[in-house]
């Protein structure tokens, strides 16, 4: 028989439509896709704005100053001046703040800078005012003589040409910062204190203007002097880490993801082979099946773990702690495979072949990697706040608590903390139960007597 063009086309198209399952997973994934970045990226995202007040804590440790102001001394404290602004500021042209000042301690606020439940932290040191006052006296002075003449200085406004209404601040030398300090690796924190630098230098040159108008009749001047600039301080033992120190535990975590497509594959392979129909018939028990199956992928896993760490560090990754920090990974790590392969058995129990398998892994592990926060935050979607920590809609997946786990240990070197305690919590209960679904499904689905 001679097939042509149109018969071979015809043949192919009439095959993919009889495959309902992969005809929807042909549109389903790219669907998925999009709707995962629309969110992330589109007109209601935090790149955008949509995610609006970034969450930050402003921590004033600024002792203040006595200013003499029309021959009465007045106390200034601009680091609580600087507080309010950020706490009005609003996104341009709309009412929405720009920022939530979190009221929490400075050790309290490191905490809640590792788990990313704010974006940044900013400090007031003690000579705050101190900085400003400088800035503000040594920017004005240099603006007065440079208008008026050295006269001033001499004469003091007794000589020729003092006629003019100036008062000449004293100089200083006190000099300050104001310290904002966040996760390098995190884009929220980026985010942030971009907007925080931008709205402190109008804040110094709105202090600075005011203070020169008092001054002087003239019209305000750049910004001559700056005492008090801003110092961007990554978390601890950070300083020197890379954005792609940042993003292995995300890594290692969405490749364990990729996992599901494996494991649904091996046992999709075993049902068109007819080895699982044998294995019925030599009467294994469910239990066995299922536990030797399970048993396998995790020693995989770990495996896969490992080679991931060990490649990594090849590559040039620093990770904070010893030996200790990679074997706490190391068990993170394979608890969030084990919710993988747990997902995998779900996936083979609804699914028809081994080219089936794959494709609903695909569809399934990019979304989830996304979603547990692998590769870029998503817009916060708080579902409810308990005991002093936020829970998001993410957080019912296992694999954010593995994301976070892993990244207290290996990038904050936090050890066993109770941070970290409470996120490998979450993820045994989360793996846990996706472990009791997924036994459950598979053995009514695949592992019944045949009658």
């Amino acid at each position: 028989m001679n097939l042509k063009f149109a018969d071979i086309f015809r043949k192919g198209l009439t095959e993919t439509l009889r495959d309902r399952r992969q005809f929807m997973f042909l549109l389903g994934f790219p669907v998925v896709l999009i709707a995962i970045f629309a969110f992330a990226f589109g007109s209601g995202s935090f790149l955008s704005g949509g995610s609006l007040p970034h969450q930050i804590v402003v921590i004033n440790n600024d002792a203040g100053v006595k200013l003499l102001t029309n021959n009465t001394t007045q106390y200034t404290n601009y680091g609580a001046d600087f507080r309010g602004v950020l706490q009005n500021a609003t996104a341009q042209n709309s009412t929405e703040h720009l920022f939530n000042l979190n009221n929490v301690t400075q050790a309290k606020a490191e905490d809640l800078l590792k788990s990313r439940s704010v974006d940044a932290v900013v400090i007031m040191p003690k000579n705050f005012s101190a900085g400003i006052t400088t800035m503000v006296n040594n920017s004005t002075r240099a603006a007065i003589t440079s208008s008026i003449g050295q006269q001033v200085l001499a004469g003091a406004g007794n000589g020729p040409g003092a006629g003019a209404s100036a008062v000449l601040p004293q100089p200083g030398n006190a000099s300050s910062q104001l310290v904002v300090e966040g996760d390098s690796g995190y884009v929220n924190f980026l985010s942030s204190q971009g907007l925080i630098s931008a709205i402190f230098e109008q804040y110094k040159n709105d202090v600075k203007a005011q203070a020169m108008t008092a001054a002087s009749s003239g019209q305000p001047q750049n910004l001559f002097n700056d005492s008090t600039p801003v110092l961007i301080q990554p978390i601890a033992g950070t300083q020197s880490f890379s954005f792609f120190d940042y993003m292995v535990p995300g890594l290692i975590v969405f490749a364990l993801l990729l996992q599901i497509s494996v494991v649904a594959g091996s046992l999709l392979r075993d049902v068109e082979k007819g080895t699982l129909d044998r294995l019925k018939l030599s009467r294994v028990s469910s239990f066995d099946l299922l536990f030797g199956t399970f048993t396998l992928w995790t020693v995989i896993t770990a495996g896969q773990v490992l080679v991931l760490l060990a490649i990594a560090m090849f590559l040039g990754y620093h990770y904070q702690g010893g030996l200790s920090s990679l074997a706490l990974a190391l068990l993170i790590g394979v608890i969030a495979g084990m919710a993988s392969i747990s997902l995998a058995l779900i996936v083979a129990s609804f699914t028809t072949n081994e080219r089936q398998a794959a494709s609903v892994a695909a569809m399934l592990s990019m979304p989830l990697g996304f979603l547990a926060g692998a590769f870029i935050p998503l817009p916060r979607q708080v579902l409810v706040e308990y005991g002093g920590h936020t829970y998001q809609l993410y957080d019912l997946l296992p694999w954010t608590w593995a994301i976070a786990a892993l990244r207290s240990v290996l990038t904050y070197g936090s050890g066993l903390s109770a941070d970290v305690a409470l996120d490998m919590v979450w993820l045994i209960a989360l793996a846990a139960i996706l472990f009791v679904v997924g036994v459950v499904i598979y053995a009514s689905t695949r592992l019944k007597a045949q009658g």
